[in-house]
C-alpha cells in the first residue's frame, strides 16, 4: 500500500474541521469517482511527500487524461464498429506500418519499459505522469490526429487495418500499466476491448501479465525526430496565436 505524506488544503494548511478546511474523501470519492481522485493525489506529489488537495485538480484529471484517454478509445470504438474491425486479421508486421505507427509503437514500447521500472522502484508518481502524457501529448494529439483520415477512407486495406491494430495495441498497454493507479476505468477499457478482439483469455485486466517492452521496435532517433517535429508545431501554433 503506498499512500501520501499529510494532505493540506489547497494553500498548504493542515485540514481540520475547527478552520472548515476539512474535506471529505467518501464525498469527494462520490463526486468525482476513486479513480480519478486516486489518479489526481499519486501523479501530483511522490509518497513520501505531502499533498496540496485541491478539488479543481481532480476536475483537470477527469477533462484532461480519463476524458482524452475516452475520447481516444470512443473514436476507435466508432470506426472499428463501422468496419467491423476486431482484429481477426494477421498482425500486420511493424516493419510494414507507416512511420506514423512505428513511432507511436516504439514510444509505447519506451513508455512500458520507463513504467515498470519506475513501479519496481516505488516510484508511481512517475509512472501517473509518463502515462499521461503519452495519452494526452503523443496518441491523442499526435497520433490519433494524424491518423484520422486513414479511418475514414472507405476501401478496407492493409494500412486501415494497421492503423486499426496500431491504436487498439496503444489502448490495450494503456489499460494493462494503467491500471494499478486506475483499477475500475482500466479494467473497463480492457474489458470493452476484450469482448470484441477475445485477444487475451483473461476476464480482467488485473489478470493479465504485465506487457513487455520489445527492444526491437523502438526507435530512439525516429522518437528524437517526431519530438522535434511536435515542438516545431507547438512553438509555430503559439505564435500564430500570440500574433492573431
Amino acid at each position: 500500500v503506498i499512500s501520501n505524506g499529510l494532505v493540506l488544503d489547497k494553500s498548504g494548511n493542515k485540514m481540520s474541521k475547527r478552520l472548515g478546511n476539512a474535506v471529505d474523501p467518501f464525498v469527494t470519492i462520490n463526486k468525482y469517482g476513486a479513480d480519478a481522485t486516486r489518479w489526481y493525489m499519486i501523479s501530483n506529489a511522490q509518497p513520501w511527500d505531502n499533498l496540496k488537495f485541491d478539488e479543481g485538480g481532480i476536475i483537470e484529471v477527469q477533462r484532461k487524461f480519463f476524458g482524452t484517454l475516452y475520447n481516444v478509445y470512443s473514436f476507435f470504438a466508432l470506426y472499428a464498429n463501422i468496419d467491423g474491425f476486431n482484429y481477426s486479421e494477421e498482425t500486420i508486421p511493424e516493419g510494414k506500418r507507416v512511420e506514423i505507427d512505428r513511432w507511436i509503437l516504439s514510444e509505447m514500447n519506451s513508455l512500458i519499459k520507463q513504467v515498470e521500472k519506475n513501479y519496481e522502484d516505488y516510484e508511481p508518481t512517475a509512472a501517473a505522469r509518463l502515462i499521461q502524457d503519452f495519452v494526452i501529448n503523443k496518441l491523442s494529439n499526435w497520433h490519433v490526429r494524424l491518423s484520422r483520415r486513414r479511418f475514414w477512407k472507405g476501401e478496407y486495406s492493409d494500412d486501415k487495418v494497421a492503423a486499426y491494430q496500431t491504436l487498439y495495441e496503444c489502448l490495450e498497454n494503456i489499460s494493462i500499466i494503467a491500471a494499478p493507479i486506475a483499477p475500475f476505468f482500466m479494467d473497463r477499457l480492457f474489458q470493452d476491448l476484450n469482448v470484441i478482439s477475445k485477444r487475451s483469455v483473461a476476464s480482467s485486466v488485473h489478470l493479465t501479465d504485465f506487457p513487455i517492452s520489445n527492444s526491437s521496435i523502438i526507435n530512439t532517433d525516429l522518437e528524437r525526430r517526431m519530438g522535434l517535429a511536435q515542438n516545431i508545431t507547438s512553438l509555430a501554433l503559439s505564435l500564430r496565436k500570440k500574433e492573431s
